[in-house]
């Protein structure tokens, strides 16, 4: 897919990078935003991929909206108001996200660590769902019915039972609702999430060959040096150059693990929002807790509970030593704006239902959350790594070159 749209301002940090647009024919009557899931320059045989793919998530989301149909069933049916369903429908949704998630995660993996994981997915994915805004939606018609069957009820002598009765009658209801809405907006969200893959797929390559990056400035031209000097130097800094090249892809390692996580993490919500950016804050705080937890996994396999106490000091120690060279370098705000740049690069060819608005800002429906978040994560990740990899690399190096200098001054010190 190819397109052409606007550019904004340099300050935006390639935020509104162009973004093809289908035009309406004046004619054709424009379809409603819930039952627009995939635009008709995508073909048919992806199309038909995609939903198939895609559905048997509606079972997920029928669950979770059932449990949130029969919380905010309930509290609409008790108060008799309509709008009274969205807090808890969404928040009870929420939960049952997860809940499911980490259930799921504990049973693929470790009951802890696949357990936290997987909550982790289901909140992110309660975040996703609640920002396309269809869980507002299918609250909306859930507290609608839910008034709706408690209107003809005739209060009673007894207060306690009449919302003990309307609370289970606005429930059961609620509940009908959720899960005939949550499957009909999970087809959506698979579909979407299914064409996120497919594009993330592509954001991926990019991202790995670095096309979001500026080009290099040229370098600055060098003295020749003859070649009988060229082999000495060669000679005498063979040491330095085996032992740099070494530790700089260990700490690229290590540089790319902490750096996918962050990447992933904030890919997703620059995917799905177009006037996010990822945050230097947010990137500290998590290459902190990363660190940590390294050094107290190493330090446990090592040493047990006690190298494992080691190893967590270690990390935040070293965490705050990144920290305080990112900040006074300036590498956290350029890694922060690759991150952006690449899932902005990712994005410049998808396809949208409405155009920007005036501010910018891009109003998408729920599939092109779903595929807008999920190609965010996966090219943020990659992205991610890249710039974990350059940067632990060469960071590894540096600390190779000041041993080298650091020893050379000492001898210098000592011996004149």
């Amino acid at each position: 897919m190819s397109g052409i749209g606007a550019v904004g301002g340099p300050d935006r940090q390639l935020s509104n990078l162009p973004a093809k647009f289908e035009k309406k024919e004046d004619s054709t009557p424009a379809e409603p935003m819930d039952k627009v899931e995939i635009k008709k320059d995508i073909s048919k045989p992806r199309k038909m991929f995609e939903k198939v793919i895609g559905s048997p998530l509606g079972v997920v989301t029928s669950a979770a909206n059932t449990v949130g149909g029969l919380v905010g069933g309930g509290v609409a049916g008790v108060t008799a108001e309509a709008d009274e369903a969205e807090g808890p429908h969404i928040i009870s949704s929420g939960v049952a996200y997860v809940a499911m998630g980490a259930t799921t995660g504990a049973i693929i993996g470790t009951p802890v660590i696949g357990g936290i994981v997987g909550g982790v997915v289901g909140l992110i994915f309660a975040i996703v769902a609640g920002t396309s805004g269809s869980m507002e939606k299918i609250s909306e018609k859930v507290g609608e019915a839910a008034q709706k069957v408690v209107s003809d009820n005739e209060p009673t002598e007894s207060k306690i039972k009449d919302a003990s009765r309307d609370f289970t009658e606005g429930g059961l209801t609620g509940m009908g609702i959720g899960t005939v809405e949550g499957f009909k907006e999970g087809t959506r969200y698979g579909a979407g999430i299914v064409s996120g893959v497919i594009e993330g797929t592509k954001g991926v390559v990019s991202s790995a060959l670095g096309k979001y990056e500026e080009p290099a400035e040229p370098k600055p031209e060098v003295e020749k040096t003859g070649l009988g000097k060229k082999v000495l130097s060669a000679v005498l800094g063979a040491p330095r150059f085996i032992l740099g090249k070494t530790v700089g892809l260990a700490g690229a390692v290590a540089g790319m693990g902490i750096e996918s996580v962050d990447g992933a993490i904030q890919g997703t919500m620059v995917g799905v929002d177009n006037d996010e950016r990822a945050d230097k804050s947010f990137h500290a705080v998590l290459m902190r807790i990363n660190t940590a937890l390294a050094g107290a996994g190493t330090g446990f396999a090592l040493g047990g509970p006690i190298g494992g106490a080691i190893g967590l000091g270690s990390g935040l120690v070293l965490g705050h030593i990144i920290r305080r060279v990112e900040k006074k370098t300036g590498a956290d705000k350029e890694i922060t704006k690759n991150l952006t740049s690449a899932v902005r690069y990712a994005q410049k060819d998808n396809v949208y239902e409405k155009e920007l608005d005036e501010y910018g800002d891009q109003e998408k429906n729920v599939y092109e959350t779903f595929r807008d978040g999920v190609e965010g994560m996966m090219t943020g990740t990659s992205a991610g790594a890249r710039e974990g990899f350059k940067g632990g690399y060469n960071a590894g190096k540096g600390v190779v070159d000041g041993v080298f200098d650091g020893v050379k001054g000492l001898f210098e010190g000592i011996f004149g």
